[in-house]
């Protein structure tokens, strides 16, 4: 494994997380649970939005999964952040399928908040396969019109801010799979 500091402490690459057979194993267990269109998390509840997203989603909670990578990701993490320990991975997780024409535009991940108080901060993800033409992950840095662009590698893990305005480009031929969860920090200090 290999990692990259994009733009250090916001956003991360980390090559060879998993292997492509790992890769394929997990794309493989996505389509036999069956995708379904993506809905969009507002201020109102989630929506269907196809003009902002239009990908597929397989959502499952597996806290083994979260337990076998934070043992990998962990030295990658940033830690403390925002006056909060990285704690370990949200057991929710998400298989993105983009195919051609589908894409989610320009948009913040929220946190994922649990009653004891720990937060999730950092969006973790794993391109599952590459080829793909299109479906880069583009990043716009503040109020810039600078874009930083990362294209999908198979294994390839991506660590970045929710709070980064980002999305997944369109995906112009082939298929797009992507395995997404959060890091999870720690309750504020009181």
């Amino acid at each position: 494994m290999q990692k990259h500091d994009i733009v250090p402490d916001r956003i991360i690459t980390i090559e060879n997380f998993l292997s492509p057979q790992e890769c394929e194993a997990y794309i493989r267990r996505s389509e036999e649970a069956g995708y379904e269109q993506a809905s969009i998390t507002t201020r109102i509840g989630q929506i269907m939005r196809p003009d902002i997203r239009n990908n597929s989603r397989v959502i499952m909670d597996d806290p083994s999964i979260s337990e076998a990578f934070w043992d990998k990701v962990r030295p990658f993490v940033p830690s403390p952040l925002f006056g909060r320990e990285a704690i370990g991975l949200n057991e929710r997780w998400r298989f993105y399928q983009y195919e051609p024409g589908q894409q989610f535009k320009m948009h913040q991940d929220g946190s994922f908040k649990r009653d004891n108080g720990e937060k999730s901060q950092f969006t973790f993800m794993i391109y599952l396969n590459e080829g793909a033409e299109g479906g880069e992950t583009r990043f716009r840095l503040n109020a810039s019109p600078e874009i930083v662009t990362v294209v999908p590698r198979v294994g390839m893990a991506l660590l970045f801010l929710h709070t980064l305005m980002h999305e997944g480009a369109p995906v112009r031929s082939g298929k797009k799979y992507v395995l997404r969860s959060d890091v999870m920090y720690s309750a504020e200090s009181k």
